[in-house]
């Protein structure tokens, strides 16, 4: 994610302007909840952008003096990005201190901004956020500033690498100076992409800069071979421009957070954009004209401010109108009135701005460090010293977790290798019952544990990715099972419903397999249709909604919770229909009344956070499962009294 090239200096990109445009409101409309599922790829059509335009630069200017200045490269990314960045950072540290969570939120932003303003983002991120599309990145206003780091970290070797390159390939080739910088560029790339099917592993593969490279190449060797695509003819150029919009559009529709990215996914953004690119330099045809149009150009201009407010404006009010599937979208457009002002008052001016001797450089640094450093500093101690040591924290599941793991007896190495979670049985010997799942497995398991003290109960758990999200990981539970003709039923326990898609495509073929294959050798599978979840974390009920907004939310009209319930049943009902050893364990509604859903009672708390269940939750739970579901009931009957 770039700031905008001064289009009124390069007339002749007014189309990647647009195409800007094109990328950020993808990224926009998908963060704001609308259906456009595969929108967040946005990002990597800005990769390719800022390669391509990058690239084109450092070319023009290698072919006007004969070098490259580092200094002038590195104060004109310094202009470009730092100062709307270090207003927004600052304004979003106090937003995160004012309305979002004590419990992770509000810490996680000001580290975040902290890692933002040095070029880190996506580290801190990572170790402190993990999953992209998990709840806790759901509540990071800084979130998005992952990508500004990958940027900038890869832009801290290309103006050298690419020197290098051009210096070698003039010495070797007069002819063909641009053949060496291909060839190394190229090779590069395709390093990047192949590391791409390792990197999918979660979390770095999404944050990582290595395995974001080959976006980045994709616009530089498309820069560096521009002098051969303007050879091609009209007709190609413009056909490639069918063929990148088509890519580029089937991307946003069919990518979802369940797709394992980045990787061969990747390739619809990434060669979309780059067709798009090779189009618009035809400087004809209807996709160029469009991209080149006055309000594309305008979105394309403030596409680095839109990208910095959008995202903070919609946590917030998330944080604000939890319930409301209007705010994101709301919050969404309210950020444009502040992007025009970053842009026209602090873009522009800085951009203009010449930064000339030690002084200038050391001062425009000052504004730019100074005060998001401050802030976000200023914020932490508040947090440490006032806010945290005031604040109660749940049990957390992690800890729960750990607990129970040391108080089971281990599973085999197989499956110990496979599980990241919880991976046992209740007691020695063989388990008749066995439950498989991911997180909420593991915050359900003490329940039935409770219920049933004297049964043996297995569990085999992976937490992230998905649980058997890939078809190995099934048959290797499949495989588990088939050794094993104790285990008579298994019970299938995962978080259920994205977006309001009870499943996606990945996930429902992995569960589905799992029914298929666990009936397949006569035994019993079970699968259970989730408990609700809640659009905040644990303090708006146990403290109050947020530092300045008093209030406690601990119940909520069930009405709110209806349409996940219903999405979950018709996908479970699909899956298990027809199949005498399938069934559905009902309990979606244990912890709701007739007209109300709750997450405490007199007895304590529910949830631990806003969708994991206590302890007193997953017994609630557990005993409307037996209650509802006799099939269940009499199979952990038996495992007790065998």
């Amino acid at each position: 994610m770039t700031s905008s090239v001064d289009t009124r200096a390069a007339g002749r990109l007014r189309d990647l302007q647009g195409l800007r445009a094109v990328a950020v409101l993808a990224v926009m409309v998908t963060h704001a909840g609308l259906p456009v599922p595969g929108g967040f790829t946005g990002v990597d059509v800005f990769f390719v952008i800022s390669g391509f335009i990058i690239t084109l630069m450092l070319l023009r200017e290698h072919a006007t003096t004969g070098t490259i200045s580092f200094r002038r490269f590195y104060i004109r990314r310094l202009k470009r990005l730092g100062p709307a960045l270090a207003v927004t950072s600052t304004v979003t540290v106090v937003l995160s201190l004012l309305f979002l969570s004590p419990l992770g939120p509000q810490e996680t932003a000001f580290k975040t901004a902290l890692g933002a303003t040095v070029g880190v983002a996506n580290w801190v991120i990572a170790d402190h956020t993990g999953d992209y599309f998990g709840t806790a990145a759901e509540r990071n206003p800084m979130l998005h500033t992952w990508s500004l780091s990958v940027e900038e970290q890869f832009y801290v070797v290309l103006p050298a690498l690419l020197l290098f390159s051009l210096v070698l390939g003039g010495r070797l080739s007069r002819r063909w100076p641009n053949a060496v910088p291909l060839l190394l560029l190229g090779t590069l790339a395709l390093a990047s992409l192949a590391s791409v099917r390792m990197g999918t592993n979660f979390p770095l593969g999404y944050y990582g800069p290595v395995t974001r490279a080959w976006e980045f190449l994709a616009g530089c060797l498309l820069a560096l071979g521009i002098g051969l695509v303007q050879r091609l003819p009209s007709l190609v150029l413009r056909a490639a421009g069918v063929i990148g919009a088509g890519l580029m559009v089937w991307g946003f529709m069919a990518i979802t957070p369940e797709t394992p990215f980045p990787g061969k996914w990747a390739l619809l953004p990434v060669v979309g954009t780059a067709l798009l690119i090779l189009a618009g330099r035809d400087g004809g045809g209807p996709l160029t004209a469009i991209l080149s149009s006055r309000p594309m150009v305008a979105i394309g201009d403030w596409s680095y401010s839109l990208y910095l407010w959008h995202w903070p404006f919609i946590v917030v009010a998330k944080a604000i109108w939890p319930f409301s599937a209007a705010a994101p979208v709301i919050a969404a457009a309210a950020a444009i009135l502040p992007a025009y002002v970053s842009f026209r008052f602090i873009e522009e001016p800085f951009r203009a701005l010449r930064v000339e001797g030690v002084r200038r450089v050391i001062s425009t640094l000052g504004v730019v460090l100074i005060p998001p450093t401050a802030m976000a500093v200023s914020a932490s101690l508040v947090f440490a010293a006032v806010i945290a040591p005031s604040v109660e924290r749940p049990r957390d599941l992690d800890e729960d977790v750990e607990e129970r793991s040391s108080e089971l007896v281990p599973c085999d190495a197989d499956m110990a290798d496979l599980s990241n979670g919880l991976c046992g049985t209740t007691k020695p010997g063989a388990a008749s019952v066995l439950i498989i799942g991911d997180s909420h497995a593991e915050a359900l398991f003490p329940g039935f544990v409770s219920v049933y003290p004297d049964a043996n109960i297995g569990i085999i758990t992976v937490r992230s990715p998905k649980p058997f999200a890939s078809m190995e990981g099934v048959e290797r539970v499949l495989r588990h099972v088939e050794a094993r003709p104790e285990i008579e039923t298994v019970v299938y326990v995962r978080h259920l419903v994205r977006d309001g898609r009870a499943l996606s495509a990945a996930e429902e073929a992995g569960m589905r397999r799992t029914v298929e294959g666990i009936t397949a050798l006569g035994r019993r599978i079970l699968v259970a249709d989730d408990s609700p979840q809640w659009p905040t974390d644990m303090y708006s009920c146990t403290h109050r909604r947020s530092l300045i907004l008093d209030g406690a939310v601990c119940d909520w009209d069930r009405s709110y919770f209806e349409p996940r319930k219903v999405a979950i049943r018709e996908a479970l009902e699909d899956m298990t229909g027809g199949r005498e050893l399938a069934g559905i364990v009902s309990m979606h509604t244990a912890l709701c009344d007739e007209t109300r859903c709750y997450r405490d009672s007199p007895e304590g708390l529910l949830y631990s956070d806003d969708d994991h269940v206590t302890e007193l939750g997953a017994r609630l739970l557990a005993e409307r499962a037996v209650e509802t579901t006799p099939v269940l009931r009499g199979a952990l009957e038996d495992a007790a009294s065998g």
